[in-house]
């Protein structure tokens, strides 16, 4: 698989992960309230990366929603952040963390996603109401078939294949299908990524939509 380019919220810009990283510090680092410039990738597959901006005195459990939200959310697992043996407790502010820090993200206990976050850079933003603003993202990946070669649209869970919309047809397992979606996340447990709203239009305005009110699945 290519290495996957993604695209600027802010100004549209289309580019690879490091250049969009390079970007932001230059270009996009204004006046305002101090906050941690976050890179997050997929631990097996890092096609799947973000990049956003946290006060940095914001707590962890801000992080977690907003990965929750964009990334993991199915049924309301467990998670957890972590560097080493040391594990952050959800209230712990992110002013404990420093440049360069690499923190793993479990959500789920039983169908792990593992996700790595890097503290990149300190940079400065418009204070917002929502906490996390997302800065870049990767688009969409391109998965094929299992079968044909074509566009994958699902997976099928129990054959563990990606299945485009006519392989899909033939599948008599009923009910174990789930959609390609833009997360590490993809073909796990139950997730659909229902709660992301973070879709690249370059048609609208670039920065990051207000969050609707959702009820979420209680957390176990």
């Amino acid at each position: 698989m290519a290495v996957s380019n993604g695209n600027c919220f802010i100004c549209g810009k289309t580019a690879g992960k490091t250049a969009i990283k390079n970007h932001i510090l230059k270009e996009h680092d204004g006046d305002g309230e101090d906050c941690w410039l976050f890179k997050a990738e997929g631990a097996y597959n890092k096609d799947y990366w973000l990049f956003f901006t946290v006060p940095i005195n914001a707590a962890f459990s801000a992080v977690d929603d907003f990965l929750r939200d964009i990334w993991c959310e199915c049924c309301g697992h467990l998670s957890a952040f972590s560097i080493g043996r040391n594990e952050f407790d959800m209230s712990e502010k992110l002013s404990s963390l420093c440049e360069g820090d690499v923190i793993l993200y479990e959500y789920d206990f039983g169908s792990t996603t593992e996700i790595i976050l890097t503290v990149v850079d300190e940079i400065s933003r418009t204070k917002q109401r929502e906490k996390v603003r997302l800065l870049a993202r990767n688009a969409p990946l391109r998965i094929e078939c299992d079968r044909c070669g074509a566009p994958a649209v699902c997976a099928d869970v129990m054959k563990y294949d990606n299945l485009c919309a006519e392989c899909a047809k033939k599948v008599d397992d009923d009910g174990m299908l789930l959609p390609v979606t833009n997360s590490p996340r993809f073909g796990e447990c139950d997730y659909e990524g229902n709660y992301d709203i973070w879709t690249f239009d370059p048609d609208k305005p670039f920065p990051q939509p207000q969050k609707p009110t959702r009820t979420l699945p209680k957390r176990y």
